[in-house]
């Protein structure tokens, strides 16, 4: 009996021993690190001091009505008034102080009599005082006001221009930053051989030149109309308004077509009485300037790749593990770059392609980038975005944009993380999650895999306090249009790092971990604009006494 009740006995104990392993939890790899936490202020950008491309168009009337409205008034003003007034213009923003502000003159009448070219010999935009004043020098007087064949010639200097611009490398940015204005300048009806232009047509070249602006994403497009009515004026006192009686049809029909046409090109419109009262520097509102706000923040700890459930260490920073490295690539795990061509190793692993159908390129045990160093043997990263120059002539985003899809985060952390710098971060879950991909790159999550054990530990916390302008008592110094904030971003993960190599791209001790902090801005009433951003760099190492870092605004360097 006592036998047959020990062998129940074991039988249950046995039971519940298999009833709590069925219960219990499966062992969770867990990965042993040390977090951070980086805080500090920050202040948006001064509006003043941020230089963007004015571009100004004069088209200026020379029909033969102009010698008798503006006549020549030898010696001070040989060619009239008009042409003094955008001289007087020239002088006051040709200049050092005005670095960003270039100019396009088109003389016309019946046809473009003469207009301004730029560096490659297209009409176009110039500060060459040479050039402007050969134009300026050149007016003359022709038959007909030929208005439509006026808007053909700025439009075609426009469409140019920015079709030019768009073809540099730093175009995209520099684009829709840039405020076009055009000083359309008429004495009388529009007209040809062929008769009177209607309104409707030439209103309808405004338009769609406005469209065009707003479509390739300009900055500011402004098309101001001045009239010079002194054709149609009378000293008869018993004209009230001021028009000879039998002009006033023509007078009320050349005043409304160059009223509509700025209407349709976000413009103003001015009717100067006599050509003394002829004014541009008074007019024109050259500022593009306006108050910046944050639209992004982003830490990265490049010496941290996330996995599915636990962190891994990358010791060189360069987007692969050091198990990788070593289990996979062959790769040094402390060199950033192991054959030193200027491609990262986790770059060209990423980016490889099989050439000929043999031979993988590029091959980061190969020199085969083609890129060629500096003197000083480095691969330059000019926008400071995480990507070499060298990255990003094989990867087809700008070197001197930081982000090439303007979505706030730089390319080089869309590249490190997985996502792709040429798609809005802002639409996409590449792992069906529920995480979109800019929550998990700002987090440092895996934007690969669905991981909510590595979110719910790991992931970066963010606290961003818009604190408003300063106060000028207690900040005299400051410049105004400029906002502060506060932030915080905790548990940043710290981990145990090897060290790099000679070929790295960052000089760290063992036990660095490299962190960059980018804050994009944009203009408060553009939101979509290209962002401006600042960027600090911190490096924390694993065996510190102190894993809490405080940045300055004088910590964060402007890079693009």
């Amino acid at each position: 009996m006592a036998d047959s009740m020990k062998w129940l006995l074991a039988v249950f104990l046995g039971a519940v021993l298999l009833t709590g392993c069925d219960n219990s939890k499966n062992l969770e790899r867990i990965t042993e690190r040390e977090p951070a936490t980086i805080f500090g202020e920050f202040y948006t950008e001064n509006p003043e001091a941020i230089q963007f491309p004015v571009k100004v168009l004069f088209a200026i009337d020379c029909s033969l009505s102009m010698i008798v409205s503006d006549p020549a008034n030898p010696p001070d003003e040989p060619y009239g008034r008009r042409i003094a007034a955008v001289q007087r213009f020239l002088d006051r923003y040709n200049t050092e102080d005005y670095p960003s502000v270039s100019f396009s003159l088109v003389l016309w009448a019946g046809s473009i009599m003469d207009q301004t070219r730029n560096g490659y010999g297209q009409p176009g935009f110039t500060r060459s005082r040479e050039e402007l004043d050969r134009v300026l020098n050149n007016v003359r007087n022709e038959s007909y006001t030929d208005y439509l064949g006026a808007m053909d010639g700025v439009r075609n200097i426009i469409e140019n221009d920015i079709t030019n611009v768009s073809y540099l490398e730093s175009g995209e940015s520099d684009l829709a930053r840039t405020k076009y204005i055009v000083c359309f300048f008429s004495d009388g009806m529009p007209n040809t051989d062929a008769g009177t232009q209607l309104n409707v047509d030439i209103w309808r070249q405004v338009e769609d030149l406005a469209t065009m602006t707003e479509e390739r994403e300009v900055g500011q497009f402004n098309f101001h109309t001045f009239f010079l009515s002194s054709l149609f004026r009378t000293d008869d006192p018993g004209d009230s308004d001021g028009v000879v009686d039998d002009y006033l049809d023509e007078w009320q029909y050349a005043g409304n077509t160059l009223f509509g046409m700025s209407t349709r090109g976000n413009g103003t419109f001015r009717d100067f009485a006599s050509a003394a009262a002829i004014d541009f520097l008074n007019i024109i509102d050259m500022r593009l300037t306006t108050e910046y706000v944050i639209k992004f923040i982003v830490a990265c700890n490049y010496n941290v790749v996330p996995g599915v459930d636990v962190l891994h260490v990358d010791s060189d920073a360069d987007g692969l593990t050091d198990d990788e490295e070593i289990e996979e690539h062959g790769t040094d795990p402390s060199a950033y770059d192991t054959d030193g061509d200027g491609l990262s190793d986790g770059f060209e692993i990423q980016v490889q392609s099989v050439e000929d159908g043999t031979n993988l390129w590029p091959d980061p045990l190969v020199a085969d980038s083609g890129c060629t160093p500096t003197p000083g043997g480095y691969f330059p990263d000019q926008d400071c975005d995480g990507l070499t120059d060298c990255e990003e002539s094989i990867k087809g985003t700008f070197r001197f944009v930081a982000d090439f899809d303007r979505d706030g985060m730089p390319d080089g952390i869309e590249f490190y993380m997985g996502t792709n710098p040429f798609e809005d971060i802002y639409v996409n879950d590449a792992d069906f999650d529920g995480a979109l991909d800019w929550f998990e790159v700002q987090r440092h999550t895996n934007v690969l895999a669905n991981d909510p054990l590595i979110r719910e530990r790991y992931s970066y916390d963010y606290n961003i306090i818009d604190e408003g302008h300063p106060d000028p008592v207690e900040e005299p110094d400051l410049p105004q249009g400029i906002r502060k904030y506060g932030f915080t971003i905790s548990n940043i993960s710290i981990l145990d790092t090897e060290g790099e190599g000679e070929n790295s791209y960052h000089q760290l001790a063992p036990g660095d971990n490299f962190i960059r902090v980018y804050i994009a801005q944009v203009p408060q009433d553009r939101p979509n604009a290209p962002p401006v951003f600042r960027m600090a760099e911190v490096v924390v190492n694993a065996e510190s006494f102190t894993r809490d870092i405080e940045l300055m605004p004088y910590d964060f360097e402007l890079i693009d």
